[in-house]
């Protein structure tokens, strides 16, 4: 323990130590991007809005619209920048009740969703499907957005489909929500 607080002691800068410097934890999410790695809003657009944003504000305070007052989403853009998002997985979710009928179809319509909302607000969100790029998006001050498959079953049990969702951008997927995968 002593050498750990030797270490941090050293590493630190003295300025953290001053008594007139007001510091808190969260300013180091100013130097340093926070990725949050699952947001279900795609998921709940298709529920709310049936995929479609032309009435959708993600820019506004949606505590106060009355169609979004549900326990499962808390995202908006100004509750993003107030927590100091720097990077946002978000979820290509299907059901269970896809699984062995239209999975595929019904994945590949949250992966345009997802890339539609982010296409919707270019001064704050970037799409990114590579590491340097969190970095570029974070330092031009937009949270940099990826794309993530739930679940398994969305696959179909095809390596070709996984293969096709990388092309689009996806870089994550869960082998298993709620439902089974024969392999």
């Amino acid at each position: 323990m002593l050498l750990t607080a030797v270490a941090l002691g050293t590493a630190l800068p003295l300025t953290v130590f001053k008594k007139d410097t007001a510091w808190k934890g969260s300013d180091v999410l100013d130097e340093v991007p926070l990725i949050d790695s699952h947001n279900d809003l795609p998921w709940n657009l298709y529920g709310r809005e049936s995929n479609r944003l032309g009435n959708f504000e993600l820019d506004s305070n949606l505590k106060l619209n009355d169609n979004w007052q549900i326990d499962s989403s808390h995202t908006d853009l100004p509750r993003l920048r107030l927590g100091k998002l720097a990077g946002q997985f978000w979820v290509a979710y299907v059901s269970c009740t896809h699984n062995y009928k239209d999975a595929v179809e019904r994945t590949i319509e949250q992966i345009d969703v997802i890339k539609r909302l982010v296409s919707k607000h270019p001064n704050d969100l970037m799409y990114v499907t590579e590491a340097d790029q969190i970095m570029e998006a974070f330092n031009q001050k937009k949270i940099a957005s990826m794309i993530e498959v739930e679940g398994g079953h969305s696959i179909d049990s095809r390596l070709s489909v996984l293969r096709l969702y990388y092309e689009l951008g996806v870089r994550c997927m869960t082998v298993t929500h709620s439902c089974n995968t024969p392999w």
